[in-house]
């Protein structure tokens, strides 16, 4: 084999697997939050990987929806310049960006409410804070 279709067929064959595991996913609840990427690239309140598990009552995104509203909250204090939440930030099942709302550490508090209307499935929810990176929690639309 040379070396271009040794390229050609490696790249191929992990595109092709990138995308298996969406297909597979289709339908599922809450798939991102039991992957072997929670507790490492994203944590989840049962996979919190490198942190210690009581940072999951602080970083988890909660939710309340209301109709077409879904009302997001970080139970987080907002020390400016030190530690606070940067922004909450909703994806599709699909894991399709749908919008997001940034804080000003000095005056915001992490809550947002968002309109999910046209929205249908599941609605992944996440937390960036600035230390303990990205939290996820899921919701149905």
């Amino acid at each position: 084999m040379n070396k271009r279709d040794f390229v050609r067929i490696g790249i191929a064959g992990t595109a092709g697997a990138m995308f298996v595991p969406m297909d597979l996913m289709a339908g599922m609840v809450e798939p991102a939050l039991k992957t072997k990427l929670a507790g490492g690239l994203y944590y989840t309140e049962t996979a919190f990987g490198r942190w210690n598990q009581g940072l999951a009552d602080h970083h988890l995104p909660k939710f309340d929806k209301q109709g077409s509203s879904l009302h997001v909250a970080t139970n987080h204090p907002m020390n400016a310049y030190e530690h606070w939440i940067i922004k909450h930030q909703l994806l599709d099942s699909n894991f399709n960006f749908i919008t997001e709302n940034s804080y000003n550490p000095k005056s915001d508090k992490p809550e947002s409410t968002f309109d999910i209307s046209g929205h249908s499935g599941v609605i992944y929810v996440l937390t960036m804070c600035n230390v303990h990176d990205l939290w996820v929690n899921a919701t149905e639309a």
